[in-house]
């Protein structure tokens, strides 16, 4: 019994052991936790002292580089070159305070991953030096000649000659080409640094500001600049021999009628010629086309297009020799056979051709413009038009209204107009100089005006600079497209007309995809073309048009829609043509809008630094174009000018 209890004791376990090893574990999470404190107070006051505060005090600094570079911009743009310097200066002064405080956060931009983007934000700050050089070395070319281009500081009024002007300008651009080429190394430095951006580390936006695409665009603008320094300057150290200095020149001048769209801008619809000798312009001849096509009487038969979609033209005239896109193509024949009439020998030292917006655009900044037998000209919107310029009307009204007797020279217009149009030009006041010159750059970089030279060096000049409306030649990295369309006897209905481009680019199974979508629209209603009624035909009520487009060669077709023809597909000028056609079966009627759309696969491949360059066709309005890249819309802009897409597929 005793044994039975006895065994029945409870067994009491020591109390010692379990808070022992508690305590124990307490003690290793406390250890632990105040290391990790310790760790964490030293990660926050290493933070604090080489992230946060140094990256608050940049954050500052940075903020105020901001506000001085929009002081710097508002100085700019009232061309006020005396606030200009200033304000140069004291942005110069603020980013070597931005690169001191950014090198404070060096120990931060050490670690791996971040120094990377560390590296980045050098290269901002080099971009930045290098662009505050640039423009105090462009302020120091352009001082010299502020009075003549018009800037805030100038000091003397004019009392001077038109001569004097040239003159001045003539030496005005000699004294600023020295000057280029330091530019142009300093761009390529900026051009170079911004090349070095990997941009597909950078998301496509953070808190709804666009990233990638920025350092994308930013990269297509440096890249445009850079060319349009380095190019330009060999055709500029030619001015003094385009104004004539030492010697006549002697210009043929092609009018470019861009009511009636052609492949070169126009239909060659008049000519002329003036002369310039030591800056001082005599204005010669100027006729019809139909004139010299009386006395060419050509029995060339009509090149396969103008047989096809012109309406009863058998034969090959001067006025329809600018089938090809490209210019110097066009210049070329239409110059051959221009000797055939004049003379082999007849002294041409250049092919200037310009469209109507060059005129509109010299009457805007003139203001009204008188024409001894023509009346008077302004750019201001005229309802018989639909708002299009007075100018555009009357010279359609004086050119092509129909008439009950015979015109010999129907266009003879265009000399006296010219010759009033520079003769205003040259002894305006000062303040409409800048303007002007601001108008001949922008006709000049949108093909308003394009030069053909017979001198091979000049020619290449022209062509380098982008001034001769040549089909471009690319390299094989970089990817091309150029739409052309032509009127084909639709009346001056380009006068109405505008496009709207969706353009889509896919990276797919390593290829680069191209839908492009194209929309006609025609807002006006038609004109009343019964010549007997004696009215202007200017909107066809039917319009009908020869598209082209031009691509890499290699690139294949995957279906074009829009086309009343199937599509066409050959080789021309180093370019891969895909061809359509609507106006008879299916044409842009008044009041309307048509649609053609292609699909095709490009011979360049994707890259992260793809390229593609837009070439826009002379004589044609400004195109809304958006761009789609991979689904997403990566820009919309007003298509004027040939433009550099940048991008990383």
């Amino acid at each position: 019994m005793e044994k039975i209890i006895e065994d029945k004791k409870p067994i009491i376990a020591p109390q010692e052991a379990p808070k022992a090893k508690v305590n124990k574990n307490k003690k290793k999470i406390i250890n632990f936790l105040s290391i990790f404190g310790i760790i964490l107070s030293l990660i926050i006051l290493f933070l604090f002292f080489f992230a946060f505060a140094p990256g608050k005090k940049l954050y500052d600094q940075i903020s105020y580089a901001k506000d001085d570079l929009n002081t710097l911009k508002q100085s700019i743009s009232t061309k006020d070159i005396d606030k200009v310097k200033i304000d140069i200066e004291l942005l110069q002064k603020r980013l070597i305070i931005v690169e001191n405080r950014y090198q404070k956060l060096s120990l931060i931009g050490s670690f791996p991953y971040i120094n990377q983007f560390y590296q980045d934000g050098k290269i901002a700050i080099n971009i930045g030096k290098e662009a505050i050089q640039t423009g105090k070395i462009i302020i120091d070319a352009i001082e010299p000649y502020k009075d003549f281009l018009g800037l805030q500081g100038s000091v003397t009024e004019t009392d001077e000659t038109a001569e004097d002007r040239i003159t001045f300008l003539t030496e005005s651009i000699e004294g600023i080409i020295p000057h280029l080429d330091t530019i142009s190394t300093k761009i390529e430095n900026i051009d170079n640094y911004l090349n070095q951006v990997d941009v597909d580390k950078y998301p496509q936006e953070f808190q709804s500001i666009e990233i990638k695409n920025n350092i994308l665009k930013a990269k297509e603008m440096v890249a445009e600049i850079h060319k349009l320094v380095r190019d330009g300057q060999p055709i500029l150290k030619e001015i003094p021999w385009l104004l004539g200095k030492g010697e006549e020149r002697t210009y043929l001048m092609i009018f470019q009628n861009d009511a009636e769209l052609r492949p070169t801008g126009g239909f060659w619809t008049a000519y002329g010629t003036l002369q310039i000798k030591d800056g001082k312009i005599t204005p010669g001849v100027s006729n019809d086309i139909y004139s010299l096509d009386a006395k060419l009487n050509s029995r060339i038969p009509a090149p396969r297009p103008i047989k096809e979609y012109h309406i009863d033209v058998p034969y090959f005239h001067l006025r329809d020799m600018n089938i090809s896109p490209d210019f110097p193509t066009s210049a070329q024949i239409f110059l051959e056979n221009y000797r055939k009439v004049i003379g082999k020998n007849a002294k041409v030292d250049a092919i200037i051709a310009l469209d109507t917006q060059v005129l509109v655009d010299i009457v805007e900044v003139l203001g009204k413009v008188g024409v001894a037998g023509y009346g008077n000209f302004t750019a201001e919107p005229d309802k018989r038009c639909d708002g299009c310029p007075q100018i555009i009307y009357q010279l359609q009204w004086i050119s092509t209204r129909p008439r009950d007797y015979i015109e010999v020279n129907r266009k003879g217009f265009l000399g006296p107009l010219m010759n009033s149009l520079l003769s205003n030009s040259m002894n305006s006041g000062k303040d409409k100089i800048p303007l002007l010159m601001q108008k001949l750059f922008d006709n000049l970089n949108q093909k308003h005006i394009m030069l053909y030279f017979p001198d091979q060096e000049l020619q290449k000049a022209a062509e380098l600079a982008n001034l001769a409306g040549k089909i471009n030649n690319v390299d094989n990295n970089t990817d091309y497209l150029h739409l052309n369309d032509a009127n084909m006897s639709s009346a001056k209905t380009n006068i109405f007309l505008h496009q709207k481009i969706k353009h889509e680019i896919t990276n797919k199974n390593n290829q680069v995809n191209h839908k492009i979508t194209v929309t006609y629209i025609n807002p006006s209603r038609a004109s009343n073309c019964n010549l007997e009624k004696g009215d202007l035909c200017l909107n066809a009520p039917k319009y009908r048009n020869w598209f082209r487009f031009f691509v890499p060669k290699d690139s294949k077709l995957i279906k074009m829609t829009g086309s009343e023809v199937e599509p066409v597909l050959y080789e021309e000028l180093d370019k891969q043509v895909f061809e359509g056609f609507y106006g008879d079966k299916f044409p842009l009627y008044a009041k309307s809008s048509l649609r053609t759309t292609i699909e095709y696969t490009s011979s360049v491949p994707p890259s992260s630094d793809y390229s593609l360059l837009l070439q826009k066709q002379p004589g044609t309005k400004a195109v809304e174009y958006e761009l789609i890249v991979n689904g997403k819309t990566y820009d919309t802009f007003s298509w004027v000018a040939d433009k550099i897409i940048k991008l990383s597929l």
